[in-house]
């Protein structure tokens, strides 16, 4: 997830590291989602490797300038990838990686999302199916700690089927916010705003 915020925060607008690890901060992302602002460099580092973004500013020696980064057309390319795969997983958690939605969203045409968002959910009826033939054979011990768990594991897989299709029915105004979002982005230095 680390990797497709930033090259979704760079598919924006070229950038530095400190302007994302800034907005990961005012938004306090980290408490509800497992993206750090410490390990925005390594990962900044790894796709300039990768040839997922490429330095168009470095700053002469001696001068206190950030290095700013754009996304290429491969960056680009691996960001629909990313986003395709992250919109298929589970929900994992009170800080689910997939509850920062939006550089999914922003990353796929309406169409993919919910193609991926209906399988998954498909995947997630079979899932819950399966357990449910399971908990039928444990019916006769209904205190047992096996019965306790396949009940508690078909909650959280109604849990997260309401929650996609919750996110299905709002899905225009998800693009919309998801859009502006974008534009704030854009338009906004977060290094101009104390933490």
């Amino acid at each position: 997830m680390v990797q497709l915020f930033i090259l979704f925060f760079f598919s924006i607008k070229p950038t530095h590291g400190y302007e994302i690890q800034r907005f990961i901060s005012l938004n306090r992302m980290s408490e509800w989602n497992n993206i750090k602002s410490g390990s925005i460099y390594y990962a900044i580092r790894k796709l300039e490797k990768d040839g997922y973004i490429r330095m168009i500013d470095k700053p002469e020696e001696g001068e206190k300038k950030k290095q700013i980064y754009e996304i290429t057309q491969k960056g680009r390319d691996v960001l629909k990838i990313l986003a395709y795969k992250e919109m298929g997983r589970p929900l994992q958690g009170a800080a689910s990686e997939k509850f920062l939605l939006y550089p999914i969203i922003a990353s796929l045409q309406k169409e993919e999302i919910i193609q991926c968002v209906e399988n998954h959910m498909g995947d997630l009826k079979v899932q819950k199916n399966r357990i449910n033939d399971w908990r039928k054979e444990k019916e006769q011990d209904p205190c047992s700690m096996e019965v306790i768990t396949l009940d508690y594991m078909i909650t959280t897989i109604e849990s997260q089927i309401n929650w996609h299709r919750l996110m299905l029915d709002n899905l225009d105004k998800i693009i919309q916010e998801t859009d502006e979002i974008a534009a704030l982005i854009k338009e906004t230095n977060f290094m101009n705003y104390e933490l």
